[in-house]
């Protein structure tokens, strides 16, 4: 069983490095409900910096139904639905890596403090290097849309884009953040 961890891992981690595709990850409804259950208790683990546990659990299942839709919507217009287990499996497990990375340089930066963000040595750089992780995610599902969709990278590219603003827009909406 670890050593099936350990492979699966490393195929997520080699599409995060752009040497893999959707195509290269198992289609199995197994791996997806776990790739899905993993990534969502990840997302609550980093809303629960900022937000109570019952905000932190919709926003994360709010995400994975937006990931789910979307992935859907867009392999059906390709006429690509076929791929929808392997593509919705390939974007959650590398989001559980990117959670992973993404957690320490939160802590880094001071989100989940209890005092305000203060100006802190480190912090610009954490802010830095949050920046680059965003870029680096929103890359890393334009490789694995263009490998599902058959497009081309600029227009991956867009879909990603436009995926990563659905799911601020709406969580913004739906779950709307205090205002001091």
């Amino acid at each position: 069983m670890l050593a099936a961890s350990k492979i699966i891992f490393l195929a997520f981690f080699d599409i995060c490095r752009f040497i893999k595709g959707p195509q290269d990850i198992p289609e199995s409804k197994n791996l997806l409900t776990l790739c899905l259950l993993v990534y969502g208790i990840c997302s609550v683990v980093l809303v629960l910096l900022t937000e109570s546990v019952d905000k932190a659990i919709f926003a994360a299942l709010l995400e994975i139904l937006l990931i789910m839709i979307f992935t859907q919507i867009l392999l059906q217009i390709k006429g690509k639905s076929s791929r929808w287990i392997q593509t919705v499996t390939a974007l959650s497990g590398t989001g559980v890596i990117i959670s992973i990375i993404a957690f320490p340089i939160y802590l880094m930066i001071g989100i989940g403090d209890s005092n305000e963000l203060t100006a802190q040595s480190g912090q610009g750089f954490g802010l830095m290097l949050l920046a680059l992780l965003a870029c680096w995610n929103i890359l890393i599902m334009a490789h694995i849309l263009r490998h599902a969709l058959e497009v081309n990278l600029f227009s991956a590219l867009m879909f990603s884009i436009a995926y990563i603003l659905i799911v601020v827009s709406l969580t913004a909406v739906v779950i709307p953040g205090e205002v001091s």
